[in-house]
């Protein structure tokens, strides 16, 4: 078990950590390798370990009352799945899987937590984190509430864009995401045949359009109007 300073400093929670913190996340992790479309944990198992996201892209998901799949967050390289079982306390409340072949670090969760204790500056990494799930979580409520089916899908390109993309010189975004016109109407609360026609939408007024490779170009300026929408 445990892998080199180095692979932990690869997640985004313990990049700034000092050395002593680093090693002592390292000691504890181990590494895991899964293929593409199979779960890492399921809703309603006990939490056992958290995961990262050590390269490429995880979907979190839950079904809803009438059988259908919404995707809540998509996950990629340096990421953190599932923070709310440091405690241990409680079940998964959602369940993952990957989009793409990945590598996963797990820490077990007692290991986890007296790495915490022991370590002020992890538990104030911890704090800055779950306060950027929060905002990222206000946002999403937001958008479920005020913003209409373009405005949600606008806001969740925007999001991936801003997140994940590649800045370019004109200030837009190339975005390489392997994302279905399904799993960005989940994202965004909406069906696939509506996200196909707001996609278009967004293609006729510029605001995004495909590449030669299938990439993305997002403008962030002229999502504008698509974001005012209610």
């Amino acid at each position: 078990m445990g892998v080199g300073p180095d692979v932990a400093a690869r997640i985004q929670l313990f990049a700034s950590l000092p050395a002593a913190a680093l090693g002592a996340v390292a000691d504890q992790m181990h590494v895991r390798h899964y293929r593409r479309r199979m779960l890492i944990f399921s809703v309603g198992e006990p939490v056992e370990v958290i995961t990262f996201v050590l390269a490429g892209t995880v979907r979190i998901f839950r079904d809803t009352a009438d059988g259908h799949e919404q995707t809540l967050q998509l996950l990629r390289d340096g990421d953190t799945l599932n923070l709310a079982g440091v405690t241990g306390d409680a079940p998964y409340a959602a369940s993952a899987e990957t989009v793409t072949d990945c590598e996963i670090g797990q820490i077990r969760c007692p290991d986890f937590a007296a790495v915490v204790r022991a370590h002020g500056d992890l538990a104030w990494a911890l704090i800055e984190d779950l306060t950027r799930r929060l905002r990222w979580s206000q946002g999403r409520i937001f958008d479920f509430a005020l913003r209409s089916a373009s405005g949600r899908v606008a806001s969740a390109l925007l999001q991936l864009a801003e997140r994940d993309g590649k800045p370019l010189p004109d200030g837009r975004f190339i975005l390489d995401m392997p994302l279905t016109h399904r799993e960005l109407g989940q994202l965004a609360g909406i069906s696939r045949e509506t996200a196909t026609r707001m996609l278009q939408q967004l293609r006729e007024s510029d605001a995004i359009r495909w590449t030669e490779d299938g990439f993305v170009i997002v403008d962030r300026a002229k999502m504008g109007p698509w974001l005012t929408e209610v």
